[in-house]
């Protein structure tokens, strides 16, 4: 992890425990090795939190590539205190034998928050010419499994970084850990997220004009971050300007007088 996150996230009270385990996995017993080395990292921590004034009480856990796979399980344990995964390149197909392993299976309705974050674009593990094992339709299938269970809010995943000007795989880690961890006040506007189908917003993710596509009469637009502060309001038009708006997380509220209804989109530069 760049030095340069590493001290924004101090600067926010966040505490960094990097770990290593294994250098390659091969079989369902390496998988299995990680995710035991992975209870002891735990297990050290909560063991030293007053040595290094470790909160127990916010866990986010992260990963990437293969160290998503062995963080994985202690992720989704049914733990109140895990507050979010941020991952890349996360859960690469090694574990495609559903025999040995079935990510998706982990997933409970107290799951936790998730942000996936790829570098190639869905199907690229069988791309003819530079195949990658990283593919999002991995992450995808995590997400189904949170859309299955009514959950979806909670899960964001973003490909195809390389055709962006920003390849940092931490670029969303500050704004994220602090959605999750931040302690909301009683007067935050938090957005709740609909799955209905009443608009669609696309493209998402966007970096210039968001398209609102609608059989709805609409009345007022709000976008909000994710700290809920409203970051911009206008009246119904087809295509929104987002280009003012720093990259990130963000919210979109429709409002008319028969509803209001809010989509999660990303905004990436």
């Amino acid at each position: 992890m760049p030095i340069s996150i590493v001290n924004l996230l101090k600067s926010k009270g966040i505490s960094i425990v990097a770990w290593e385990s294994l250098t390659t996995i091969k079989n369902a017993t390496d998988i299995q090795t990680g995710w035991d080395d992975a209870e002891r990292m735990f297990s050290w921590i909560k063991a030293n939190a007053a040595i290094y004034n470790f909160d127990t009480t916010n866990f986010i856990i992260g990963g990437s590539s293969r160290g998503s796979i062995l963080s994985w399980k202690y992720g989704q344990k049914p733990n109140p205190n895990i507050r979010g995964l941020y991952m890349y390149n996360a859960l690469p197909s090694v574990w495609g034998d559903s025999i040995n392993w079935w990510p998706p299976n982990d997933v409970r309705v107290t799951a936790p928050p998730i942000f996936f974050v790829y570098l190639r674009e869905p199907g690229c593990s069988t791309d003819p010419i530079n195949p990658d094992i990283h593919d999002p339709n991995n992450g995808y299938k995590i997400m189904d499994k949170y859309n299955s269970l009514e959950i979806g809010y909670r899960d964001t995943l973003i490909h195809s970084t390389y055709k962006t000007t920003n390849l940092d795989k931490y670029q969303y880690l500050i704004e994220f850990a602090l959605k999750v961890i931040k302690p909301y006040s009683p007067t935050d506007i938090i957005p709740i997220v609909s799955n209905s189908s009443n608009f669609q917003a696309f493209p998402n993710p966007v970096s210039d004009y968001l398209t609102i596509n609608t059989n709805q009469e609409i009345g007022k637009i709000e976008i909000f971050s994710t700290l809920g502060l409203k970051v911009l309001e206008t009246e119904w038009k087809e295509k929104i300007d987002v280009r003012n708006l720093p990259k990130g997380i963000y919210f979109l509220m429709i409002i008319s007088g028969n509803f209001t209804e809010t989509k999660k989109f990303v905004i990436i530069r």
